[in-house]
């Protein structure tokens, strides 16, 4: 119980390490140190294979994270755009196809590319460090989409309902396929095997690759429209 309290005390901690970014280096910081609210009570429910648990660990966490951000952006927006990693290139591109109606978010063809390398960068490092080093590359990937998320709730003048439905809903998808396979490629060297893995974990693994097809079909399907939406929010046509 106190172990369990003290956890979710650490857990709480997470909004509050973006005022890394107020530091020298903070931009580095950040998604090296943000991990580290998570990272002990994530290793111990991988390690009993507690794969549902580790996996809410990990999406309070980035909900968390991406919370702190956006309120970052929202009271100090200049410290938010100086210090996020790849922050204001994202909003840009973000902005331009929710301006123009044109952009990678429409192409698959532009968008998967990068797409394959995140999922392959992600799960290499979780791998190699028993998920610390794939959680930073997730704190950097939702630090950067919650800065855009921030500046489009800004920008739109709708604070909480801005920053609802800027997180585009194949980018929440995402976020939870690649917590799923964090979790369960962090296990390699925890338990001290090179493939610990049973059938349930390969169906485990088939869940997260079909939310990996969601994201992509969801993209797919209704960027073009989800954009337009969004311009059309931003408009106060909503």
């Amino acid at each position: 119980m106190a172990s369990s309290m003290k956890q979710a005390s650490l857990l709480a901690l997470t909004p509050f390490t973006v005022a890394l970014l107020f530091l020298p280096g903070g931009r580095w910081l950040l998604p090296l140190v943000a991990p580290l609210t998570l990272y002990a009570a994530f290793a111990q429910r991988v390690g009993e294979r507690r794969y549902g648990s580790a996996w809410r660990l990990g999406m309070a966490w980035g909900l968390l994270l991406s919370l702190g951000v956006i309120a970052l952006v929202v009271l100090f927006p200049e410290v938010a755009a100086r210090g996020i990693l790849n922050g204001e290139p994202y909003r840009l591109e973000m902005f331009g196809w929710i301006d123009t109606g044109l952009g990678r978010e429409n192409s698959p063809m532009a968008f998967l590319p990068e797409h394959a390398l995140h999922l392959a960068a992600f799960v290499l490092l979780t791998y190699l460090s028993g998920g610390y080093l794939g959680l930073v590359l997730g704190a950097v990937l939702v630090a950067y989409m919650s800065y855009f998320v921030g500046s489009y709730a800004v920008d739109a003048e709708r604070i909480v309902v801005g920053s609802i439905v800027a997180w585009v809903p194949w980018s929440v998808a995402r976020v939870g396929a690649f917590v799923l396979l964090g979790a369960l490629f962090s296990r390699p060297l925890l338990a001290g095997k090179r493939w610990p893995f049973e059938r349930s974990e390969y169906r485990l693994m088939l869940l997260a690759l079909a939310g990996i097809a969601v994201d992509i079909s969801l993209k797919t399907l209704i960027a073009p429209r989800y954009g337009v939406f969004l311009r059309q929010l931003a408009d106060g046509g909503f």
